[in-house]
């Protein structure tokens, strides 16, 4: 398959183009994974029609426009696909003994499962790889697309918390089959808005929130961060938190005045008691961290240890090649410590865990190759764009050590964004020190004014890096 970099020439000629469209809209319908869905063995996402589209013309037409550079992360993921489908077979032709399908329901079969699994992840590197380009080519019309899919997703969530605080009738939209709620004073509050868990609601808020601080639109960073307590998730809470001094911090960097680091830290201080003084009185902050840390039920406890513990011994028998990609719980029942809870489970069980998972699943070489993909997107996380991608990135980071799934479409979208960013920056940076290169040349060889210089000059920045690079 042939992949085809974009270059300045072809940024100025063509317009907005079918691929263009198609990325503003995932972007857009990102929060959109559990309403307006269809239900066929997994919920089906407007993106993932769109994305399975892109998929089939990639292949019909076999290319894929890419931004340039953008080979060296996706190259970490492609290997890690290879791996396991390698895997995969291997273990199929040589089951191991801790292999078993009875006691549990699976989707699909240990096949299928394995195979749906193989397809998001190649459907999460193709959103990855478009969302990035579509960056790379219009950064800002990405960010405003992404903002207004976040602004209408937090009003959602706001008119759901308060339609079941008031008990009036939820405007629920189709594919909303249950959605989350959570108990407060004997009544029933949704917590996901779009979204069929609180958690998955809070992180999609936190990478909004990275954007709009991004983009400084302040009053929509205003609305993530205060639709991110209406979730009553605990860990996206305590990340808005962290990652909030994180920022406050990073804006008074060395290279400027400190005194503007001593007045926004400070200025988030005030912020922060404010926050937390209204949490203590209205019962949340006790409510929500430390009741749920201090007395959930200890069979949840000990259900999520028992799970992650089978994951790490599978991880420590099968070190090199693992279980094999969606088979964690098709092996975990011989790695488990206590089966008190097996009664119960209906479903294949999961680590509870992506990075336990995986290791487990495709093992340290699987598990290297995410780390490197990871990585490369932090330490492009730079640049005057970086502090609002880093703080977006920190949080994504802390979701993951108890988020299901690494291939849910808006974690590598927000990748995308941070990458394309990046990637222009360079460009762009090294498209004007080549002309500064060539100007000095030209003033040395023709003198200030020539027509030649002039002409050699602009035909340079209009080609863009690679024929400013040929004419010096």
């Amino acid at each position: 398959m042939q992949a085809i970099a974009i270059t300045p020439r072809l940024l100025a000629q063509d317009g907005t183009s079918v691929r263009q469209v198609a990325t503003l809209i995932i972007v857009a319908t990102l929060p959109l994974t559990y309403a307006m869905t269809l239900r066929i063995v997994y919920p089906i996402k407007i993106y993932d029609f769109i994305l399975v589209l892109a998929a089939a013309c990639v292949l019909w037409e076999g290319r894929l426009v890419v931004a340039p550079g953008l080979a060296r992360f996706s190259t970490p993921i492609l290997l890690l696909l290879g791996w396991s489908t390698a895997v995969l077979c291997f273990r199929f032709a040589l089951p191991l003994d801790s292999f078993t399908t009875e006691g549990f329901s699976s989707r699909i079969g240990p096949i299928g499962d394995a195979v749906v699994k193989l397809s998001q992840w190649l459907l999460a590197l193709l959103a990855f790889a478009m969302v990035a380009t579509a960056t790379y080519e219009d950064e800002r019309r990405v960010g405003r697309w992404w903002c207004i899919g976040a602004n209408i997703a937090a009003v959602y969530g706001w008119l759901l918390t308060l339609s079941s605080v008031f008990n009036l009738p939820a405007p629920l939209l189709p594919g909303m089959i249950a959605p989350h709620t959570v108990n407060i004073a004997g009544r029933y509050i949704f917590r996901g808005g779009t979204f069929e868990e609180g958690n998955f609601f809070g992180m999609y808020l936190l990478m909004s929130l990275a954007i709009a601080l991004w983009l400084r639109w302040r009053w929509t960073a205003v609305l993530m961060a205060t639709t991110v307590f209406i979730t009553f998730s605990t860990a996206s809470v305590f990340a808005l938190f962290l990652c909030g001094g994180m920022y406050a911090w990073g804006v008074g960097s060395p290279n400027r005045d400190t005194r503007i680091r001593l007045y926004t830290v400070a200025g988030y201080a005030t912020i922060l008691i404010g926050v937390l003084t209204v949490l203590v009185v209205t019962g949340y902050l006790e409510t929500f961290f430390i009741d749920k840390l201090a007395t959930e039920e200890y069979g949840s406890k000990i259900d999520r240890a028992n799970l992650a513990i089978a994951g790490l011994r599978m991880a420590a028998e099968h070190p090199i090649l693992g279980v094999g990609l969606s088979h964690y719980g098709f092996n975990w029942q011989q790695y488990q410590l206590t089966d008190l809870l097996d009664q119960v489970r209906e479903g294949k069980a999961i680590a509870n865990s992506p990075w336990i998972e995986l290791v487990a699943e495709t093992g340290i070489v699987g598990f290297a190759f995410v780390v490197t993909f990871a990585r490369r997107v932090w330490m492009h996380a730079s640049g005057h764009d970086g502090l609002a991608f880093r703080t977006g990135l920190f949080a994504m980071g802390l979701g993951l050590m108890t988020f299901p799934s690494f291939t849910v479409v808006f974690l590598w979208a927000f990748c995308g964004v941070v990458v394309g960013v990046r990637l222009r920056r360079d460009h762009d940076e090294s498209t004007c020190a080549a002309a500064a290169m060539i100007r000095q040349r030209e003033f040395l060889r023709y003198g200030n004014g020539s027509p030649i210089a002039q002409r050699r000059l602009a035909v340079a920045e209009r080609s863009g890096t690679a024929d400013l690079a040929d004419g010096a």
